[in-house]
C-alpha cells in the first residue's frame, strides 16, 4: 500500500493570466487543504483550465499527480516524465449542444509565452494543451465538456463549464472625472454580465508619475493596483452588478500604499477600472474555501473538483477594462490636501 501526502495550495484572482499549477499543486484558492491517498499506485489527473472568448487561442494545463513506492517526491518532482502524460493521451473539447468534438495540440508552454515559475518542479518542457480560438470559435452560452482519455482501460475523465459572455463597464458609473466626495460617501461601479458569470475581481490600476530621485526634474511613470475585491458575488439572475467604494477607502488606500517622498513631487494620471468575471465552479470553490472556518470550526477545508476523477478545475471566465478616467477638481484637492494623502507630494 501506498500513501501520498497531496497539498493543494494556490490563489484566487486575477484571472488574466494562465496560472502554471504543478502535478500536487493547484492554482485556484487561497487556502491549504492537506489529504491522504492510500492505495496502490493511481492515476491522479490535475486540470487547471479557464475558456474565454476573448483569448486568441484557449490553453488548458494536464498533469498527473503520483509518487512510485518508495521514492523521494522532490526528485520525482524534477522530472517531467513524473508530472505529463505522454502525447498518446488526448485532450478534447466538446460542445455539449451540437456534438461537435476538437482536439487539443500539446505543446510547450514554454514556446507559447507562459514559461513555468521556477520551484521544486520541472520547468522544461512546460505541457500545455492548446486550440486557436478560430479553430473552436466559442460563443457566449456555450456547454462545453473537457474530455481526457488516457487509454490504458481507464475511463475517460471529463468535467463540463458554460461559457461567460463579454463583461461590459457601464461608461456612467462611475462618470468620468471619478467625484470621490466626503470620506464617507460612495461611488457607485457598475457592470453588465452574461448570465454564466457569478463572481468577480474588482480593481482600480493608479496611473501615476513620480520624480525620479536621481533627476527629479524627470517623471517617472508608475502604477499601482488597487484591490476592490476579490469575491463580488452576483446574488441575483440580474444582467447588471454594482459595487459600492468608500470614498476615503480610497484616499486611505493610497496613503498606505505609496511613501512619502523626501524630494520631489507626483503627478497623478488616471484610473483604468478592470474588472474579470468566472463562473459557476469558481464561485463553488470559493464557498468551499470559506466553509468551516468559523470560530467554531476545526478549520478542516473540504476539497473541490468538478472533474469526474482526480483534482482540478475547469471553468470560464471574462475581462473588462474601462482605461484613462481622470479625477475631478474636489477628488484632485483632496489628493493634494486630504489628511491620508497630503504629505505623498501630489501636484
Amino acid at each position: 500500500m501506498l500513501k501520498v501526502k497531496i497539498k493543494f495550495k494556490g490563489f484566487l484572482f486575477p484571472l488574466t493570466k494562465l496560472i502554471p499549477i504543478t502535478g500536487v499543486m493547484l492554482c485556484a484558492l487561497s487556502c491549504s487543504t492537506d489529504f491522504d491517498i492510500e492505495a496502490e499506485w493511481k492515476d491522479i489527473p490535475i486540470v487547471y483550465g479557464f475558456l474565454s472568448t476573448q483569448d486568441t487561442a484557449h490553453y488548458i494545463r494536464v498533469e498527473k499527480a503520483f509518487l512510485e513506492p518508495g521514492g523521494n517526491a522532490l526528485e520525482i518532482a524534477q522530472l517531467a516524465d513524473s508530472l505529463y502524460y505522454d502525447p498518446s493521451v488526448t485532450i478534447a473539447l466538446e460542445k455539449i449542444n451540437t456534438g461537435e468534438r476538437f482536439l487539443m495540440d500539446r505543446v510547450d508552454g514554454n514556446l507559447e509565452g507562459y514559461t513555468r515559475i521556477e520551484g521544486p518542479f520541472a520547468t522544461a518542457p512546460n505541457i500545455l494543451y492548446k486550440i486557436a480560438k478560430s479553430a473552436i470559435n466559442l460563443k457566449s452560452e456555450d456547454e462545453v465538456r473537457l474530455v481526457i482519455e488516457r487509454g490504458d482501460n481507464l475511463e475517460p475523465v471529463t468535467a463540463e463549464t458554460t461559457v461567460i459572455g463579454d463583461l461590459e463597464l457601464l461608461e456612467n458609473l462611475p462618470r468620468d472625472p471619478v467625484n470621490f466626495g466626503a470620506y464617507n460617501t460612495e461611488l457607485r461601479l457598475g457592470w453588465e454580465v452574461s448570465p454564466a458569470a457569478r463572481l468577480f475581481d474588482l480593481r482600480f490600476l493608479l496611473h501615476y508619475r513620480e520624480s525620479d530621485p536621481n533627476q527629479t526634474s524627470n517623471l517617472l511613470p508608475k502604477t499601482l493596483e488597487f484591490i476592490l475585491s476579490r469575491s463580488i458575488e452576483r446574488e441575483n439572475e440580474s444582467i447588471r452588478v454594482s459595487y459600492f467604494l468608500r470614498s476615503g477607502d480610497f484616499f486611505q488606500f493610497l496613503g498606505s500604499a505609496l511613501p512619502v517622498l523626501s524630494a520631489g513631487f507626483r503627478v497623478f494620471d488616471g484610473i483604468d477600472i478592470q474588472v474579470v468575471g468566472a463562473g459557476e465552479e469558481f464561485l463553488e470553490l470559493t464557498k468551499i474555501g470559506q466553509a468551516n472556518l468559523g470560530i467554531t470550526s476545526a478549520n478542516e477545508v473540504p476539497i473541490y473538483t468538478n472533474l469526474s476523477e482526480g483534482r482540478g478545475i475547469f471553468s470560464s471566465k471574462a475581462t473588462s477594462i474601462r482605461e484613462g478616467l481622470s479625477l475631478g477638481p474636489v477628488s484632485l484637492d483632496s489628493l493634494q490636501n486630504g489628511v491620508f494623502t497630503r504629505d505623498l507630494g501630489f501636484q
